[in-house]
This record gives C-alpha cells, sequence and structure tokens, in this order.
C-alpha cells in the first residue's frame, strides 16, 4: 500500500510541473511579491518601532529637562530635600518610576513606584537601582520588561551633587508593537498567497491557448492537415500571432502532402502502364525465344524478373496512394474469417504473390520463384468461427501478404501455425513462423514504407519494402489493428484483431 505522503506527492506532481512556464511565471511572482511585500511589511515595522521609542525617549527628556527648574521651584518654599521628593511624587506615574542617586551610590529620593506593587515583586526595581547608568538615553531590557532609561547629572543648591535616573516603562506598548508587527507578516503572507492564487488562475487562463495549441498539434496527422485551424480571438497578441503562424505551416504542410500523394499516385499510374508493356513483350518474347542464345535468354529472364518487380512496387504505391486519398472504397460485410483464411491459405500455397490490379488484388505471379511448399501452413480456429465486418478481398490480400513472408523468411522445416479465435469482442488471426525473428528497435518501423530489416535478404526474396505498409493500412481501413512481436532467433507473431 503506497504511503499517503507519496500519493500526495504523485497527485502534486501532477499538478505542478516545476519545468512548466506557468510554475515558473507563478514562482516569479510570488517571489517578487514576497521581496515587495516583505520589504514593506519590514521597513514599515522598524519604523513604527524607531517612532515608538522616540516618542518615550522625548518624553523622558522633557521629564529631566523641566525637573531642575520645578525642584527650584518649590526650593522657595520649602527645604531642598522636600522640594526633591514633591518634584519626584509629582512626575512619578505606573509606569515612570524616577530616583536620585549620589555620586557615592546613595540614594537621596525615590518613586514610591520602586517600592510597591510588581515592580518590587519582580526584582525589577531592585536591578534598576544597583546598576551604574551613563548618562544620556537608551533603551534596555530588565526581568523581560522594556524600558527607556534616561540619565543626567544633577546639581541643585542645598543638595549634594548627584544623578537622576528616569526609567520609563514601555512594555505594554512594545508588546501592542510586536502584536502589530505579527498582525502585519500574517496580513503580509495573507496578501503573498492570495496574489499566488489569482496570479496562478490568470497566468493558467492566460497560457490556456498554448495548451489548446499543444492539444491541436498532438491531434493532427498526414491524413488531417487541412482540417485542423486553430482561432485564437480572445488571445494576447503573441499567440495570435504564433497561432497564425501555425495555421500557415499547417496549410502549407497540407499542401504540400497532397501535392506529395498525387505526384505518387500520378507516376505509379503513369509507370505502370507502359512497364506492363515491356514486361508482356519480354515474356512473349522468351516463350518464342528457341533461338536465342543462353546469354540472351539469361539477359531476358533477368530483365523480365527486374520489370515485373517495378510493376509490382508501383501497384503497391498506387494502392496505397488510392487508400490515403479515399479512393479505394472498401466494401465492409459480415464474413466468416475461417473461409477468408483458408482462400489465402490456397492461394499462398498455390503459389501466387500478393500484388497486382484484379478486383481482389491478386493474380498469378509466373516470374517470381515460389518459396514454400505445400501443406506447410497449419491452421487452428475455434468453433463456432468468428465472424467480423470487413472487405472479403482486401483481408485475403492482408493475408497472403502475411503468409507469404512468413514462408518466405523460416526454414520450410518447420510449419507456419495460424491461428483464428474471438477475444473481448474482437476476432483475432494470429501468424506464427520460426524464422530468425525481428529486433526489437526494428519491429517498431517494420510497418513503415521501404523500411527493410535486412536490404540484403529482402532484395534476394523479390520483396519491394511496402507489403507490410500496405497491410497495416488495409487494416487500419477495417477498423483493425496489426501488431508483431518477435525475438531473435525464436520467430515472429503477428497479430490482427478486428472487431466482430
Amino acid at each position: 500500500m503506497a504511503h499517503p505522503w507519496s500519493q500526495l506527492t504523485q497527485r502534486l506532481s501532477r499538478w505542478i510541473d516545476p519545468q512548466s512556464l506557468q510554475t515558473r511565471l507563478t514562482a516569479g511572482v510570488v517571489l517578487a511579491s514576497l521581496v515587495g511585500i516583505g520589504t514593506m511589511a519590514a521597513w514599515m515595522g522598524w519604523r513604527t518601532r524607531q517612532i515608538l521609542l522616540e516618542r518615550h525617549r522625548h518624553d523622558a527628556q522633557i521629564i529631566a529637562d523641566r525637573f531642575m527648574e520645578d525642584v527650584r521651584s518649590y526650593t522657595a518654599t520649602m527645604p531642598a530635600d522636600d522640594a526633591l521628593q514633591k518634584v519626584i511624587d509629582h512626575r512619578t506615574t505606573g509606569d515612570l518610576a524616577l530616583w536620585v542617586t549620589t555620586s557615592d551610590g546613595e540614594l537621596l529620593a525615590q518613586s514610591e513606584t520602586l517600592n510597591m506593587g510588581s515592580w518590587q515583586t519582580s526584582g525589577v526595581a531592585d536591578q534598576l537601582l544597583q546598576q551604574e547608568m551613563p548618562p544620556g538615553l537608551m533603551f534596555k531590557t530588565v526581568q523581560g520588561w522594556q524600558f527607556v532609561l534616561c540619565t543626567e547629572d544633577l546639581d541643585l543648591p542645598g543638595l549634594p551633587v548627584g544623578t537622576l535616573t528616569i526609567a520609563n516603562d514601555i512594555t505594554a506598548d512594545y508588546q501592542g508593537l510586536l502584536r502589530l508587527l505579527r498582525m502585519l507578516l500574517l496580513t503580509s503572507l495573507g496578501m503573498v498567497t492570495v496574489l499566488a492564487v489569482a496570479f496562478a488562475l490568470y497566468i493558467r487562463r492566460t497560457l490556456s491557448p498554448i495548451r489548446q495549441l499543444n492539444q491541436l498539434a498532438s491531434q493532427v496527422t498526414a491524413e488531417t492537415l487541412g482540417d485542423h485551424q486553430l482561432c485564437l480571438q480572445a488571445a494576447p497578441t503573441e499567440v495570435q500571432e504564433l497561432a497564425r503562424t501555425y495555421n500557415l505551416m499547417l496549410s502549407r504542410l497540407s499542401r504540400a502532402w497532397r501535392q506529395q500523394k498525387r505526384f505518387v499516385n500520378d507516376i505509379s499510374h503513369e509507370l505502370r502502364t507502359p512497364l506492363s508493356l515491356v514486361q508482356g513483350y519480354l515474356e512473349g518474347t522468351l516463350r518464342r525465344g528457341d533461338n536465342l542464345t543462353p546469354p540472351q535468354r539469361q539477359g531476358l529472364e533477368i530483365a523480365a524478373v527486374e520489370t515485373h518487380r517495378t510493376v509490382h512496387l508501383l501497384t503497391e504505391l498506387l494502392e496505397l496512394a488510392r487508400l490515403d486519398n479515399g479512393q479505394m472504397p472498401l466494401t465492409l460485410e459480415p464474413t466468416d474469417l475461417q473461409v477468408v483464411l483458408k482462400d489465402a491459405i490456397a492461394v499462398v500455397e498455390g503459389g501466387y504473390a500478393t500484388g497486382g490490379n484484379t478486383a481482389d488484388g491478386l493474380v498469378p505471379d509466373p516470374m517470381m520463384p515460389v518459396s514454400m511448399e505445400a501443406n506447410r501452413i497449419v491452421l487452428a480456429t475455434e468453433s463456432p468461427p468468428p465472424v467480423a465486418r470487413v472487405d472479403r478481398h482486401k483481408l485475403r490480400t492482408v493475408l497472403v501478404e502475411l503468409l507469404d513472408n512468413a514462408l518466405r523468411y523460416s526454414d520450410s522445416k518447420y510449419p507456419v501455425q495460424v491461428k483464428l479465435f474471438s477475444h473481448t469482442g474482437q476476432a483475432t488471426i494470429q501468424v506464427r513462423d520460426q524464422g530468425q525473428g525481428i529486433d526489437a528497435p526494428d519491429q517498431g518501423d517494420i510497418f513503415d514504407p521501404f523500411y527493410r530489416v535486412d536490404d540484403d535478404r529482402s532484395r534476394s526474396t523479390g520483396g519491394t519494402g511496402l507489403g507490410l505498409t500496405l497491410v497495416r493500412s488495409l487494416i487500419e481501413a477495417m477498423e483493425g489493428q496489426v501488431s508483431v512481436c518477435s525475438q531473435p532467433g525464436q520467430g515472429s507473431v503477428f497479430t490482427i484483431t478486428l472487431p466482430m
């Protein structure tokens, strides 16, 4: 059982592709947002802290500046010690404490705040009184409390030279600042998240024409080049230009493909007729050439064989062109596949080869050597035999080609096994030989035009390189499929599946 984390990773990998343009643009926008909003939030937090500290420092400085004036004012009506304590009591608040010490460290006067409440119980008061404070303003943390401390020298008539210390507790304001900074941080993260989702959706929508273009490109085949045109009215200008270029490319490819097919069709048709006449003349000369010398007869026989091979090649090219152009209509009707198989076996064992221009696509081939012995093909069918909608004559052409190849390229000591059965609503025909087999890299290409696994062997047996291409085209025209499974030294199995 897969781990939940691995399942989550697989799902995310399907939705998030690190190499995709959408992911890269979204990551760039998120990174820019993080840098921009993070920088702004950091600056705002730093500036707010500076304003808070500056305000408290200013207040402490004002108190320190007015302290001596207030003491001098009260000294006119009361002793200096009482005036000092009175001013301290007047300036003292719950968050503000003052005390005066002599140069010897003796405490002259202090706020009552230092002797009561949380200042005393937490030990903050004692620690403040024991610390030596340098003159000036500072920000200091004591026992987790945040203070703005202001220290000034004090020289008043009737009092020893001393030092005035003002301690302003800003813990509440500082904690409020921290809450504000946390709220600012959460707000920034929320804004980045919202922006990331919004930009991801916007980028996905903006890139949808490119995905549509990709999907359309994956559906284009050689036969449907002229049927696919991309229209993107609401897309960005660059994507519209790409779509126009893409449509122009398809139009050019479609025109070139039509010209190529028409050229193959025309040249196959035009060359086959004169070559057929040459072939007939050569065969007639050989039949009546009793006075030919052995070298003359050998030369004419070679010319006749090569002419027949060329006519056969042109015939297959013409049939492929007609299939591609839709000029070879198929007559699909329910057909007993066992009957078609027996007909094909009879044709092959009778020494016929594929090709020709008759109704069923088969003609006697006296110029090509018969490369098979009778009764080498073993047929096994299920009962009752499957029935499929096929073109009887074209299917026989396909079977003759496969059987002929199996007999040509396998040892005559071994039989060719043919099986006919049905499976999951499909009729299946398998042709198995005991030949040399086909290497795995070649198995995906043997149905391509003019592809030969072994050029020398194919030429020696009269192969044109188009037989299997014609097989695939005819089977696909009948809504079926053909495949091969082979291992070197163990033979090959060609499988045809047809809808029942």
